[in-house]
């Protein structure tokens, strides 16, 4: 799901929770406790950390008020890899990231649910629309600077072995 996207036009007709844009450095969202207690549970997607290594962080990401991304955790695990195994990884520590952040946990309605399976997939497709909404509004790259679609290192990111996340 996470490589579909619908026409801006739609995306704009779709409500989205409120959220802050904020610019924040890669060290300090992989300094805020969910993300540093967490985002080891994402694999690295090595041909997306090659990408982001040539050409930087190109679109926003969407998180949590904890900072944890509901849409970029790929590339904020490929950023904590760089930083701790590149040359240069003390570089992107630096490197300023555009973050869309929801001002509050707005899908804890569906905890109060009794069938906690059928609340866990409710939960799950909630932030599954957010995100499509999301990224088909405001990613504006479709491709990265060497013409690799940016849906391309989602599905393959999809795909990778050693996701930790529950799935449906």
């Amino acid at each position: 799901m996470a490589a579909d996207r619908i026409s801006k036009e739609t995306a704009e007709l779709i409500a989205l929770p409120p959220f802050d844009r904020e610019t924040r450095s890669v060290k300090f969202l992989l300094n805020q406790p969910t993300v540093r207690d967490n985002i080891h549970k994402v694999p690295v997607n090595e041909p997306l950390k090659e990408s982001l290594i040539e050409h930087g962080m190109k679109s926003p990401i969407l998180t949590m008020p904890s900072y944890y991304p509901i849409a970029g955790s790929q590339r904020l695990r490929a950023m904590q890899e760089i930083v701790k195994t590149h040359k240069d990884g003390w570089m992107f520590k630096t490197i300023d990231v555009e973050v869309f952040r929801f001002q509050k946990e707005w899908w804890n309605m569906f905890y109060l649910w009794g069938d906690k399976e059928f609340r866990n997939k409710a939960i799950a497709i909630w932030f599954q629309m957010v995100e499509l909404a999301w990224k088909s509004k405001y990613y504006e790259h479709k491709k990265d600077p060497s013409g690799k679609a940016m849906t391309d290192f989602e599905k393959l990111g999809d795909e990778l072995k050693g996701w930790k996340h529950k799935k449906l």
